[in-house]
């Protein structure tokens, strides 16, 4: 009686490892993920279980006159696998899935440098509302067409000097997001000019067969301008993506 209360307060209850097959990936693409549940002290009833690629961004609120800038975490992906069975005391009971990330997820690689907080989340839904849970990082590298623009950028007299995640949505041209959250990669000018660039923001919003490119300069006593355009996945150099680029950083 002892250990089924404990249980029903959480104590002693099954667990759940999520073990991730595939080392690395790209926005839009399949993997694979072996989920391991072990049972707790008591037999306990699994509903089902609860998948969810989340990331860490940053948001605005504001606090009185303030502004305030925290991170947050937001669910980009859900995921609800049926179970409907019960693990015995120290059961080990394993099932694997194959999950796609959205097109849109935002990278966490560049260059070998870990850039943002992505990871998948799995809990197990127990009855009563029990809930175990693990994290697992996800290391999502940037698409070759945005690598292509990334390095264009960077030829063109810019240095990426930070990559965020922010919370909101973002339009261009005939795009729009639809993910909570976005990725900015933010420039500098390698060199001043009097009316030149301060700041470079580069966004991509990628649809699986277009990244629409979206291009916030802030230039010195001229404000912020947006420019945006979409490019072919298949455009993946530098060569190929140059023609659409190229006159929005004119």
């Amino acid at each position: 009686m002892l250990k089924k209360l404990l249980a029903s307060v959480g104590i002693g209850k099954a667990k759940v490892d999520a073990i991730l097959l595939s080392d690395t990936m790209r926005a839009g693409d399949d993997f694979d993920v072996e989920v391991v549940i072990t049972g707790g002290e008591v037999a306990q009833e699994l509903n089902g279980l609860e998948l969810a690629v989340m990331a860490q961004a940053k948001a605005e609120a504001d606090v009185g006159d303030e502004e305030v800038t925290y991170n947050k975490s937001i669910v980009l992906q859900h995921w609800h696998q049926e179970l409907n069975i019960t693990v015995a005391p120290g059961e080990v009971i394993t099932r694997q899935f194959t999950l796609t990330l959205h097109p849109e997820t935002p990278a966490t690689e560049l260059f070998g440098q870990h850039v943002s907080k992505v990871w998948l989340q799995t809990g197990l839904d127990i009855k009563n509302g029990l809930d175990g849970s693990d994290k697992d990082s996800l290391f999502i590298h940037p698409s070759a067409t945005q690598l292509a623009v990334l390095e264009l950028v960077e030829q063109s007299g810019y240095s990426l000097f930070k990559i965020d995640i922010e919370a909101g949505q973002v339009r261009g041209h005939g795009f729009a997001s639809h993910l909570p959250c976005y990725q900015e990669y933010e420039f500098k000018p390698q060199s001043r000019s009097l009316f030149g660039a301060k700041e470079l923001e580069v966004t991509f919003v990628d649809n699986g067969s277009e990244t629409g490119v979206l291009i916030e300069i802030d230039r010195a006593f001229l404000g912020d301008g947006y420019r945006s355009v979409s490019i072919p996945n298949h455009c993946t150099t530098v060569s190929a993506v140059r023609p659409y680029v190229e006159r929005l950083l004119a």
